[in-house]
């Protein structure tokens, strides 16, 4: 019922009505009462006098209601008035958009939201249509269903359908047209009802593009897999990279369970009660290594974390993200094995020993047992390897591992030092002598002829020291340098035997003694002297900096090799004061040539575990460059990974205190000692430097090119700069710019130069990049 209609009905029974009615009934009391009394009334002055009355009673009832009917039209009129004001203030002030429609689409009357809402004045609407502001894809759909409207087939239609605003962009609105009654003699006639939703609309389109963006990232990380699974495990997400590590196609697994999909038996209950956990809770639970299964039944090693997502009246969401830890695995047992193991003989190294070593000396105080170290030394290696090649070299040093695994008891520990050095541990030894016994046997089976490539058959020979405890020595490093000394002893008495650790070798300590003598005085008179290698960006072929490399040339002796001098000087504490004059040196010189204008490099200086161990190398560091003015972004330190391995925490502190100070730091001969991933990890490292000894065969030997490869990606991985020492060929860098190594240095390019054929060579380079 309108309001209009509701307005009328009140007025049905309004006092008015009733006071009309009450003298309706009043006259035709009277009109009966009437007959009665002109019956009863004799007295013609009476009845005269009655008729007179009578009329005039008439006359008042009659004004009366003609008064009642006439205030009754007015308020009628007022109501309806009232009506239609409050109709037209309802139509034109209404929060949505309204217009009344002919049916041929023009406009009849329209309100100010609408015209709001569209952008044009009432009267520009009044003289359009429906058809010319709607978008011609939706104006079909639009007429189609106003056509049926006419036709009765329904009464009203809702559509969210585009207009074109005023200023030409497109308006998204909810659109409800309903036909109004028809009245005799007048057209048919719509009311239309306009909601703009153009910010939802674009809201929905911002989301729907958010989300295809989102799966789109998805699908382009073949290396991470993401899952979506319900409460109940069932899958609902599953993009390409599940697909390539799990062997399930989409279509395989969305609404299969996860439990049947990826997950082992064995963790099924385990798995299903952590579903429902992270459901009911809405937590997430911690990220994990896990072994789960692929299609074909393989186990795939992977870091799996977790997300809970749960929207108000949704039933919670569980994403399971995994990155496949396969080839990291892989690499990460790469890394292990060099850890600890010979890549070439597959023996234990240096580390392993020296770690088996301190073992069984604490088992042997303990129990008061006898041990021996044995060093051996092949007294004709480079001969062999210099007549018949490195790959004869390499076969023959796996040769001798395999004999010296045939002498050796399962008690026995055999490592392989390095070069054509291994070294032997004989624990619970009953007598000395049987550690002479043991050599003899060594020496005996080294002289059995080895066939090499193409049916090369050598001879090798050998010299062996021994060191024993508790007769020689009573640690570790000691007994290292004892048979050390007496293998030495034993090349000097003729080669192809053995000796023990005695005291005739005090004359050698003399000599080193001597040696250190020397050596102090050469710091003292500045005979010391920084060579400069440079070091080479391998995409460019620009020089991008140099490592600095000390050289003592003896009045006497001439050049002393680095390798005969530097253990001594660490064994005698020289180290800390030929370690603080690379670094002035280094500093100093990078600023002259930085104020010659020369191009700024940076310059790689090497420190020594014992400069780690003092404590003050951060301030020392810092206080060099401060009073020689060198940017400290382009110094560099080298750390061997053996310094790495002494007080972990201090390195770590130490390290991060130099890199906080904006030096760049580095691991030299990465691989050939020992460093755990984990604590790699921890390091704040610039670059990793591979060992010369693998870039020397990276060519020729397979097992070197592969484990080069795995470490420059294990550094990329860890986001390091990669550089190869001992670059002597333009097959090795070709290799390792297959590799996608970043920088390189040996001889290929250039020999160490003194400072001043350094800086020439850099001139040369300016010269050169300006032709």
């Amino acid at each position: 019922m309108s309001q209009t209609e509701k307005n009328l009905s009140k007025l049905r029974y309004s006092p008015v009505i009733g006071a009309i009615i009450y003298l309706l009934f009043g006259v035709a009391w009277i009109s009966f009462s009437d007959s009665l009394l002109s019956a009863l009334i004799t007295d013609p002055v009476l009845l005269t006098r009655y008729q007179t009355y009578k009329g005039l009673l008439y006359v008042a009832i009659t004004a009366l209601i003609a008064w009642l009917l006439l205030k009754q039209r007015a308020q009628i009129a007022h109501s309806l008035s009232h009506s239609q004001w409050l109709f037209n203030m309802t139509f034109e002030h209404a929060a949505t958009g309204m217009a009344h429609v002919a049916s041929d689409g023009s406009f009849l009357r329209v309100n100010k939201e609408l015209c709001r809402i569209l952008g044009y004045a009432p009267q520009e609407l009044l003289d359009m249509t429906f058809q010319q502001i709607t978008h011609p894809m939706d104006l079909s759909k639009d007429e189609a269903l106003l056509r049926k409207t006419l036709r009765g087939e329904i009464m009203q239609y809702t559509i969210e359908k585009r207009y074109l605003h005023k200023e030409g962009r497109i308006v998204w609105a909810r659109l409800s047209v309903t036909l109004l009654p028809r009245l005799p003699e007048h057209p048919p006639c719509f009311i239309s009802v306009v909601q703009d939703i153009s910010a939802v609309t674009l809201a929905q389109q911002q989301l729907q593009e958010s989300e295809l963006r989102f799966r789109t990232l998805l699908d382009s990380m073949p290396n991470i897999s993401v899952q979506g699974y319900d409460e109940n495990g069932q899958t609902l997400y599953w993009n390409k990279g599940s697909e390539l590590l799990y062997g399930y196609t989409k279509q395989e697994a969305l609404g299969s369970n996860l439990l049947d999909l990826i997950i082992p038996q064995f963790m099924h209950v385990a798995v299903k009660e952590a579903v429902a956990l992270m459901a009911q809770t809405g937590e997430a639970r911690m990220a994990e290594e896990l072994t789960l299964k692929r299609k074909d039944g393989q186990a795939v090693h992977v870091y799996s974390s977790h997300a809970v997502i749960i929207l108000p009246n949704k039933k919670p969401h569980i994403y399971c993200i995994d990155i496949d830890l396969t080839e990291f695995k892989q690499q990460e047992a790469k890394l292990a094995f060099l850890a600890e193991y010979d890549p070439l003989t597959h023996l234990p190294n240096r580390q392993f020993f020296t770690n088996q070593l301190e073992q069984a000396l604490k088992v042997a105080r303990r129990e008061q047992l006898q041990l021996a170290v044995l060093i051996l030394d092949l007294d004709n290696f480079k001969t062999i390897n210099d007549s018949y090649g490195h790959n004869a070299g390499d076969m023959l040093l796996r040769r001798v591992a395999d004999k010296l695994k045939l002498c050796c008891r399962e008690t026995d520990t055999l490592a392989r030092f390095g070069g054509d050095e291994f070294a032997i541990l004989i624990e619970h030894l009953p007598h000395p002598e049987d550690a002479a016994r043991f050599a003899l046997e060594l020496l005996k089976t080294l002289q059995q002829p080895s066939v090499l490539e193409l049916g090369l058959e050598v001879t090798s020979a050998a010299s062996i020291g021994i060191s024993l405890y508790p007769e020689h020595n009573d640690n570790v490093e000691a007994l290292l340098q004892g048979a050390d000394a007496a293998l030495y002893k034993a090349k000097a008495d003729g080669r192809n035997t053995y000796r023990y650790y005695t005291d005739e070798l005090t004359t050698l300590a003399r000599e080193r003694l001597v040696m250190e003598a020397k050596l102090r005085q050469a710091l003292k008179m500045n005979q010391l002297e920084c060579y400069y290698q440079p070091q080479i960006a391998i995409t460019t072929g620009k020089i991008v900096g140099a490592e600095l490399l000390i050289r003592w040339c003896d009045a006497e002796q001439g050049f002393i090799p680095p390798d005969h001098f530097i253990p001594m000087a660490e064994s005698c504490g020289l180290i800390h004061a030929i370690g603080h004059f690379v670094l002035e040196q280094a500093c100093t010189q990078g600023y002259a040539w930085l104020v010659q204008g020369l191009p700024a490099l940076k310059l790689s200086v090497n420190v020594s575990a014992h400069q780690f161990s003092k404590g003050d190398l951060e301030q020392q560091v810092i206080s060099i460059l401060q009073s020689t003015a060198f940017p400290a972004h382009l110094l560099e330190l080298e750390v061997t990974e053996s310094a790495l391995m002494h007080d972990k925490e201090r390195v770590i502190r130490t390290m991060q205190q130099l890199r906080a100070a904006g030096i760049r730091l580095a691991i030299d001969d990465f691989g050939t000692g020992y460093s755990s991933l984990a604590y790699l990890q921890q390091l704040p490292l610039d670059l990793l430097k591979v060992d010369r000894s693998f870039i020397e065969k990276i060519t020729s030997n397979d097992a070197d090119k592969q484990i080069s490869k795995a470490i420059i990606e294990l550094a990329h991985t860890l986001r390091f700069d990669v550089l190869a020492e001992g670059v002597e060929t333009a097959e090795q860098l070709a290799l390792l710019k297959d590799m996608a190594c970043d920088y390189y240095q040996g001889y290929y390019y250039s020999k160490p130069l003194p400072a001043e054929a350094f800086r020439q060579l850099l001139l040369q380079q300016v010269a050169n990049q300006q032709d």
